[in-house]
């Protein structure tokens, strides 16, 4: 019977070879003979996988080549793994994307040079700086109890060199948990979904994660997998958060004016940076366009 299995599943994978290989010569990141072998051994130590419905399991084969992240456990980048479909009625096999992975995918395309997401805890320290600088996040990584998850925060470098940040708190991971498809595994892994959480929304104002494709597939996989839980809290009819607190605004105004005097950047790159958190308010925006130099 195990022979049969593995034959079965070997033929199920291998129709797709062609495919893969089409898709997998665009960045040549991972390949046929390697990835499909790494297929073979998750099904050969998951009895669950071979129970999953055949289409469902070339739709991840094709993903992995879509994603360009390779399915050895040694990196923990991706993962096959197997859910029941309450609707359907059966077992299908999802391409699983790590925390790691979308980090990776992120800076291999070029949508940033680098990005860190790290867990705020209640006893740390943190101070938040505004959304173009890193914040001030102080903590004991010694102690044995640093309280309760409060949030959770992501620093990324644009390939301009600017530095972005995005901060979100553990009311709004908690809604993203409860928006998911399935809780088994944000129960299981809460901190590192919270971190592919905040990532997948800071990426939404990097400049060039627009025009970074295998990013921009990567995070279509998560969110067909786990569900598009972003735009589930961005669409709600009362938005947590309508503009930019005006608090803030003034305390970072000076620099602001300073950067927008001198011609450093302009009220657009200025708006675009705060949008990370918030968009400004019509007065916010009329204010910062006072500062623009007058044409002599």
């Amino acid at each position: 019977m195990q022979a049969d299995t593995s034959s079965l599943n070997e033929t199920i994978i291998g129709a797709q070879q062609k495919t893969f290989v089409k898709i997998a010569m665009r960045e040549k990141l991972v390949h046929w003979a390697e990835e499909s072998q790494f297929a073979l051994e998750a099904f050969q130590k998951n009895p669950s996988l071979q129970k999953c419905s055949p289409q469902s399991i070339q739709n991840a084969i094709i993903n992995v080549a879509t994603c360009g992240l390779t399915l050895n456990p040694a990196n923990g980048l991706a993962y096959l793994v197997p859910e029941y479909n309450k609707q359907t009625c059966q077992s299908i096999c999802q391409l699983r994307i790590s925390f790691k992975g979308l980090c990776k995918v992120a800076i291999d395309s070029g949508a940033i040079q680098w990005v860190r997401a790290k867990i705020v805890r209640e006893k740390d320290r943190f101070d938040y700086l505004g959304p173009c600088k890193e914040p001030n996040h102080l903590m004991n990584p010694f102690a044995t109890d640093r309280g309760e998850v409060v949030g959770v925060y992501c620093i990324a470098k644009t390939a301009s060199g600017d530095v972005l940040a995005d901060v979100m708190s553990r009311a709004e991971i908690d809604k993203i948990k409860a928006a998911a498809k399935t809780q088994t595994v944000w129960n299981s892994w809460y901190e590192e979904m919270a971190k592919k959480a905040i990532i997948k929304r800071a990426s939404k104002q990097w400049p060039s994660a627009s025009s970074a494709q295998r990013f921009q597939e990567t995070v279509a996989t998560i969110n067909k997998n786990e569900g598009n839980v972003i735009d589930v809290i961005e669409g709600e009819s009362t938005p947590m958060v309508d503009y930019y607190p005006d608090e803030d605004f003034q305390k970072f105004l000076p620099d602001y004016q300073s950067a927008i005097a001198s011609g450093k950047w302009t009220v657009e790159k200025v708006a675009q940076k705060i949008a990370t958190r918030a968009p400004l308010s019509p007065q916010q925006i009329k204010q910062l366009q006072s500062f623009v130099p007058e044409e002599k």
